[in-house]
């Protein structure tokens, strides 16, 4: 039997094919059912689809814009805006098309709106989102993607994720997750 997240996950998928998101989206809806698990109180119909729509805006940013968009040397915040922007009309054809809980689209839409360039979070929900979304960069997997495309050599870009873990990062459990990753990923990749 599908679930409505199996369906948001088949309609969104569509859009991953750019920025490594096919990697990145499936590990961070992991890391986001991971995280409700701490949290009861949060809605699992919002921070699940939120998670799973929140990149699908990258699909309309040209390749060729894309990598001064996002990471360490991120010089064109238009173009990240774009795609935030894209993100929430996709999100709404899909959540749309799908009959989504209106209440819960407008929750979403908002996370959504707002995921990356706004660094508040505006509630748990959108705590656990912009955690989820984050804990990809300290899996080996994110690692090894990240610090080939972004050139930086690889001591370096573990010891600048070290030094992010506080100021990226909202929960205490999103803290100890990305703590234990980067701890494997050392392991892994520095032997």
């Amino acid at each position: 039997m599908t679930t409505i997240y199996d369906q948001i996950y088949k309609k969104a998928e569509v859009y991953w094919d750019t920025r490594h998101n096919d990697i990145h989206l499936p590990l961070a809806y992991d890391f986001a059912r991971q995280l409700l698990a701490h949290y009861p109180e949060a809605d699992a119909g919002i921070v699940l689809p939120a998670i799973l729509l929140h990149d699908v805006g990258w699909k309309m940013v040209p390749a060729e814009k894309q990598l001064n968009a996002f990471g360490p040397k991120a010089t064109d915040k238009a173009s990240n805006r774009l795609h935030e922007i894209e993100g929430v009309r996709i999100a709404e054809e899909i959540l749309t098309s799908l009959n989504y809980d209106p209440h819960k689209l407008e929750q979403i839409l908002t996370i959504i709106d707002g995921h990356d360039s706004r660094l508040e979070a505006l509630s748990l929900d959108d705590k656990l989102v912009k955690d989820a979304d984050k804990l990809w960069r300290f899996t080996t997997t994110g690692i090894e993607i990240d610090h080939h495309r972004f050139g930086i050599e690889l001591s370096a870009y573990l010891n600048y994720l070290d030094n992010k873990i506080e100021e990226w990062l909202f929960t205490p459990e999103a803290k100890a997750i990305a703590r234990t990753a980067l701890a494997e990923a050392r392991l892994k990749l520095e032997g």
